[in-house]
């Protein structure tokens, strides 16, 4: 009879414990093991579509745009991620109007099926050419995303809908992603709501409110001088803002070309953690050829929380790529490539794949690339295919 009180006893004991949050404990000490989140992001530059990309994309015996070669090669390295998230700077203002480049941009709505199909779940569309196409070319840009299931953030179609902050739960840690540019290139915005302009206090109040609701702030500003490898000051100054109102990583871009990287130390009132900002991503994929237009990456960054303690920025690495626009046979053909993968590539494939002086070109990316974002010589007997930024 004891031994069936025992057992019974035993069954009412897991029985109780049924719905519970269950606890792991340490063998040694006892104590509950904290839970480890964590979230991966790959993050990339400025998406255009320019003529040479969409006249290239273009089937005269069926009148289709077909851009599904662009991110083969890449879309490897977003494979696994969590988040992939990009700058699209374009619009979708459909085939009413004729399709067109710089200064004003209007894209072959299938160039999203490339897009999807590569792995991008999640796009900034606040940049100087979101009023390319006007205020109906913005409604329909975010239609298209909606439809092709893309979350988007930085222009919107109502005030209610640029009044609530894009928050996003991710294997348990709360995002809020917010996006801002310096303006539309001298084209009226008509209703304010339509883009997120960085404006001091309307920005920074939105930081501050998405502080109090999420884990990990993200803020994406356009903003920039193009073409210059290095922030001024003054963007530096609004880096800084940004990070004083409670942003724990900034993205930015506008530059078309890379800017530095660096870890920062936030502390939001949640303990002092480590927070990341890059001052340009570069382009990701466009017509802009000369160098070091034509040089990238895609950007990884691990986030990581121990429990209750503030989520950190564990590892950043970065793959080093480069858009071919055009083969071997001289032929405009635009794929974005891994810089290591081409130049890993015997030299019969070389010549075979790409032109001599793209050979070349690879290599001067190579040290535009690691070199530079490391802040020392990588040598090519030492490329690698992803290089670790390392922590101060």
């Amino acid at each position: 009879m004891k031994r069936i009180a025992a057992l019974l006893m035993t069954m009412v004991f897991l029985l109780s414990a049924c719905g519970k949050e269950e606890q792991t404990y340490t063998a040694a000490a006892g104590k509950p093991v904290p839970v480890v989140k964590t979230v991966k992001l790959a993050v990339v530059g400025d998406i255009m579509v320019h003529d040479y990309q969409y006249n290239e994309a273009y089937d005269p015996a069926t009148g289709e745009y077909d851009f599904m070669h662009n991110f083969q090669d890449a879309k490897k390295y977003f494979a696994g991620n969590d988040l992939v998230i990009g700058n699209l700077e374009l619009t979708f203002g459909g085939p009413d109007r004729p399709y067109a480049s710089f200064p004003c941009f209007n894209t072959p709505d299938s160039f999203l099926d490339a897009v999807k199909d590569a792995g991008f779940n999640l796009l900034t569309t606040a940049n100087n050419h979101s009023m390319d196409t006007g205020k109906a070319g913005l409604i329909r840009t975010l239609d298209k995303l909606d439809a092709y299931g893309i979350e988007h953030f930085g222009t919107y179609r109502s005030q209610e809908e640029r009044d609530s902050i894009f928050y996003k739960d991710v294997n348990g840690i709360r995002f809020a992603f917010l996006s801002y540019t310096y303006g539309t290139n001298g084209i009226p915005v008509p209703d304010p709501y339509l883009v997120n302009l960085i404006e001091g206090d309307k920005m920074v109040s939105d930081i501050r409110e998405a502080r109090k609701h999420a884990d990990v702030v993200v803020v994406m500003p356009h903003m920039g001088n193009e073409y210059e490898s290095y922030p001024r000051d003054i963007f530096v100054e609004w880096a800084d803002m940004m990070f004083e109102a409670g942003a724990d990583i900034v993205l930015a871009s506008h530059p078309h070309v890379l800017q530095k990287m660096e870890y920062r130390k936030v502390d939001h009132g949640n303990g002092v953690h480590d927070g990341f900002i890059i001052y340009s991503l570069g382009n990701f994929i466009s017509s802009q050829t000369t160098p070091p237009r034509n040089a990238s990456i895609i950007l990884h960054l691990t986030v990581e929380q121990i429990g209750e303690e503030a989520p950190n920025v564990t590892e950043v690495s970065f793959v080093p790529i480069w858009t071919q626009f055009r083969n071997a046979s001289d032929e405009n053909e635009f794929v974005v490539r891994s810089v290591y993968e081409r130049l890993s590539l015997s030299q019969g494939e070389k010549d075979a794949q790409i032109r001599k002086k793209d050979q070349k070109r690879l290599e001067e990316i190579h040290q535009e690339t690691a070199s530079f974002l490391l802040g020392r010589d990588v040598p090519l007997s030492e490329m690698q295919e992803e290089y670790i930024f390392p922590k101060p």
